[in-house]
């Protein structure tokens, strides 16, 4: 049974308890490790907001065709240490509900799974269903299966969600999407770390499979017998070793504070069992010292008495100097010697288990460097490989000897400060910046600076866990880069950032059911010539295309609303290739009456080459010029992968396109960038057009983006003309384009057109 999507809730009152049903719901996810963690996190959803006791995941596949439907089986009283994963899997082919579930895009139903056609009647006798609620779990395009609710036997009866409930749970598994993604993320980055120390296992495996040395003795610790293996490791040949003591013949050193080499024999004698003997000292008859690994078993005759001791050993030099090495490696990030990510969290958690004990108090910091990766893009990966060592030994001098700093990966850092307070930590953290800050990165004929963004949280009693404890200093980190990079941020509860941080993920959900709905909207805003030619009539629509969001209750949102979801969570090259699609099309019906339209980017579609040939592939398809179609990237895309830029540029000029950089002027390294870019407009950002009026600095910083565009033989256009004084600045200065509330508002792109045909 299909239901209509999207109903809307019963009043207000259960609106408010539905939000924040929802924003429990995201904080327990951010908690999620593991599968059985995200069943715990959305099962109160189930008991108290949709009333139903039974809820599980049913998760595809791919590999067998298969569900793995997971839920938690409790033995005993309820309690979190009686609940068990349970997982039971179920073939999709031929089951028409679970096949109408991995198809669908809206919550299927099942009234009463007893007299419903589509259910597998032999699976609900067994697990005596009756109404079946399933949701699907869908994550950019990606379909991971369902979300289940039900009610079970006759007490439970049929009980079918009312139309809010449906709505709610598919925003919850929007919600649960992401944090499945996210889990299966961490799954493999623990398989791979898990890779690592099961390689340093086989090798130490191999190791001990190679021949053993053995040599024999008799019970007072003569030697009786070598095999070749033992000859060749202590250079003593059979016949003269027989009859001499163990100890000279192994070579073995004298024992710490004493003047005599270890009796192996006596002490396997006297024990009456075998004794094992790590790294023993060892100078054979030629050669470099060694270490041994050594086992000593007594020869027991039927009656049970010693007849002397066996000695399997092995050189175990090499093999210890790789021991240590792999540990190194498994703790350490090979780049700058630091501690890595698993060390990091294997010394949090020792820092977490004595704030259970003590009042010990210690403070994280989560590092994130700003812009690495144009030095990256500049200079390459050496250069980058060498920003990260001196920037790891700029760190540890402001550190004291029990703080530990770690790299945790890329361009991220960690820092534990033992036993210090928040007060202190903001000190070391703001010497750092302020270090960074006076800190010039050479790189041959380059020069960068370089600035870090700074997370920061309490370890003490309080704290819940190590993976709540880090990811609280990620998310106080990343509302530190957020505002303006180069800033500290303390993490605490009830933070507003951080609450605006959850409220974008709750975007999520609503960003995917407005690509699979169409429910977003093409608005523009008219480019205005500037000049001599000012005023005449236009040759046709010439305007930036802007987009708008239908909300479920027909209300239009505004994309400062939904674009920081769509770029945080990684939507912006499908939501670019909607725009272009919708674009391209209404510019091959309006094409006789527009002059050039203006398509924005994200700098996530720019370095997408999949995404280049999709736009390649929608220019083939539809009837457009191409010479009328102008795309905008930003000035901060652009310098964050040059290469993928021009590859993009280079590819749709060879179409007739032509390439704007927007918000020219807010970067500091904007003129060094603009040789490198193949571009035919500059749009100058708007902080500087809207002050010039006012402002001399504004106005100055105006005048030399054109003069320098002109110079480049590059058209220029003014945003953010917002007042007559403004656009007769601009004129005067020759200014090509100006666009801004004076000249006109954003409108659909409909409505535009018939605005500019009346004109």
């Amino acid at each position: 049974m299909t239901l209509p999507p999207n109903p809307t809730a019963p009043h207000d009152a259960e609106e408010r308890r539905h939000s924040e049903a929802l924003l429990q719901l995201c904080k327990r996810l951010e908690r999620a490790w593991t599968l059985s963690d995200v069943l715990d996190a959305v099962k109160p959803m189930g008991e108290s907001v949709f009333d139903y006791r039974h809820v599980w995941l049913a998760l595809i596949d791919e590999s067998s065709g298969m569900l793995d439907f997971l839920t938690h089986t409790t033995s005993g009283e309820e309690g979190a240490l009686s609940r068990q994963l349970q997982t039971m899997k179920i073939p999709v082919k031929g089951d028409a509900l679970l096949e109408e579930i991995m198809q669908a895009t809206h919550v299927v139903v099942v009234e009463d799974a007893r007299t419903d056609p589509r259910t597998n009647k032999a699976v609900v006798a067994v697990l005596h269903n009756r109404t079946i609620v399933n949701v699907p779990l869908i994550m950019a395009d990606q379909r991971m299966g369902a979300l289940g609710m039900g009610t079970y036997g006759d007490e439970e009866g049929v009980r079918p969600p009312k139309p809010w409930q449906i709505a709610l749970m598919q925003a919850t598994a929007g919600h649960l999407a992401v944090a499945l993604d996210r889990v299966r993320f961490m799954t493999a980055r623990h398989e791979a770390e898990e890779a690592l120390l099961q390689q340093k296992e086989r090798l130490q495996v191999t190791l001990h499979s190679i021949s053993d040395a053995v040599v024999t003795t008799d019970a007072t610790g003569l030697v009786q017998y070598l095999n070749p293996a033992a000859q060749t490791l202590t250079g003593w040949s059979l016949s003269a070793a027989c009859g001499r003591r163990h100890q000279d013949v192994l070579g073995l050193a004298a024992e710490p504070g004493t003047q005599a080499a270890p009796d192996l024999v006596g002490r396997a004698l006297a024990q009456g069992s075998t004794q094992l003997h790590s790294k023993l000292r060892s100078t054979p008859l030629a050669g470099a010292p060694l270490l041994m690994d050594l086992s000593a078993s007594p020869l027991l005759r039927p009656g049970g008495d010693a007849d002397g001791v066996v000695l399997v050993f092995r050189d175990v030099t090499e093999a210890s100097r790789l021991s240590r090495e792999m540990e190194f490696q498994a703790l350490h990030d090979t780049l700058t010697s630091l501690g890595n990510r698993r060390a990091f969290e294997h010394l949090l958690a020792q820092a977490f288990a004595a704030t259970r004990e003590a009042s010990d108090r210690h403070c994280v910091c989560y590092l994130d460097l700003d812009n690495f990766k144009v030095i990256n893009d500049t200079c390459g990966h050496a250069a980058g490989d060498e920003l990260l060592r001196q920037v790891a030994r700029l760190f540890l001098a402001h550190l004291q000897p029990q703080d530990l700093l770690c790299r945790l990966g890329g361009d991220e850092f960690g820092i534990l400060l033992w036993q210090q307070d928040l007060q202190q930590t903001l000190k070391v953290a703001e010497r750092m910046q302020q270090e960074l800050a006076a800190f010039r990165f050479g790189w041959r004929d380059h020069v960068f600076s370089v600035s870090v963004s700074i997370g920061a949280v309490v370890l003490d009693a309080a704290t819940e866990s190590v993976g709540a404890l880090l990811q609280a200093a990620d998310s106080a980190c990343y509302v530190a880069k957020d505002r303006g990079r180069n800033r500290i941020h303390v993490y605490a509860e009830n933070d507003p950032a951080l609450a605006q941080r959850y409220g974008v993920m709750e975007w999520v959900s609503r960003i995917e059911h407005a690509l699979q709905h169409d429910r977003f909207e093409l608005f523009g805003q008219p480019i205005t010539r500037l000049g001599t030619r000012q005023g005449s009539p236009p040759h046709g629509l010439h305007c930036e295309i802007l987009l708008r969001m239908r909300t479920a209750d027909g209300q239009r949102v505004s994309p400062g609303e939904f674009m920081p979801a769509v770029e945080r969570y990684h939507l912006a090259a499908r939501v670019d290739r909607w725009v272009i699609k919708k674009a391209l099309a209404w510019m091959a019906e309006h094409q006789e009456r527009v002059e050039l339209c203006c398509i924005n980017l994200s700098g996530q579609s720019v370095g997408d080459a999949a995404f280049l040939g999709q736009v390649l592939q929608a220019m083939d398809q539809t009837p457009v010029r191409c010479d009328r179609l102008c795309f905008e990237i930003t000035e901060t895309a652009a310098m964050g992968d040059l290469a993928a830029a021009n590859r993009f540029i280079h590819a749709l000029r060879a179409r007739g396109c032509q390439f704007a950089l927007d918000d020219f002027g807010s970067g500091l390294s904007s003129y060094a960038y603009l040789r490198e870019l193949a571009v035919d407009m500059l749009k100058i950002d708007g902080q500087f057009v809207k002050n010039m009026a006012d402002d001399p600095v504004s106005f100055a910083m105006v005048k030399s983006i054109h003069e320098i565009g002109c110079l480049m033989g590059k058209k220029t256009v003014a945003e953010f003309a917002e007042s007559k004084a403004v656009v007769d600045l601009l004129t005067g200065l020759g200014v090509h384009f100006a666009q801004g509330y004076a000249l006109g508002r954003p409108a659909p792109l409909d409505e535009l057109l018939l605005q500019t045909v009346a004109h």
